[in-house]
């Protein structure tokens, strides 16, 4: 089982054979990073920026290729959960997943960071339900940094970076 690492680790694939969602989660890291968030990568694919309980944190988890990622707000210690937002029978325990590409959780994480109310980012996303729930970035939402095609492969333990 792989320990908590906190960015900057070291890349070992070459930029150039890099996948989509490699330059995706690269970017995430490298902007929460640049912006003092503390990004940590933990295992079972799992990512952190900022230090909870104080001020603001968030933790994606990876819930499948097709779920996507499931998002830990948090605010000053406080639980957020995206769940109530959408009315969800299950309330704050409700699994609500952002859908690949990777490039939305990241958006979701980061934006969450710099400061945006729940309310107002939700806007960014559109509620598709499924199973588990999960919520997509709207296409007219722009993240000029992250203009990607989709990914195909998701972080793993075994890597400098994740690889497919």
């Amino acid at each position: 089982m792989m320990d908590e690492r906190t960015w900057p680790f070291p890349i070992l694939k070459p930029e150039a054979e890099w996948t989509e969602f490699e330059r995706d989660y690269i970017h995430l890291m490298r902007t929460a990073h640049a912006e003092g968030y503390s990004p940590r990568e933990g295992p079972c694919s799992c990512v952190d920026l900022g230090r909870w309980p104080e001020g603001r944190s968030v933790g994606l988890v990876r819930r499948g290729s097709r779920i996507g990622w499931e998002p830990f707000l948090c605010d000053s210690g406080k639980s957020v959960r995206l769940g109530p937002s959408y009315g969800l029978p299950l309330g704050e325990s409700a699994c609500v997943c952002v859908r690949p590409p990777f490039r939305a959780a990241a958006h979701l994480a980061l934006e969450w960071m710099r400061g945006r109310s729940l309310e107002s980012l939700l806007q960014d996303f559109e509620f598709v339900g499924g199973s588990p729930e999960g919520i997509a970035l709207r296409p007219k939402v722009v993240t000029p940094s992250l203009v990607l095609g989709s990914q195909d492969t998701e972080p793993n333990a075994a890597g400098a970076i994740p690889s497919g």
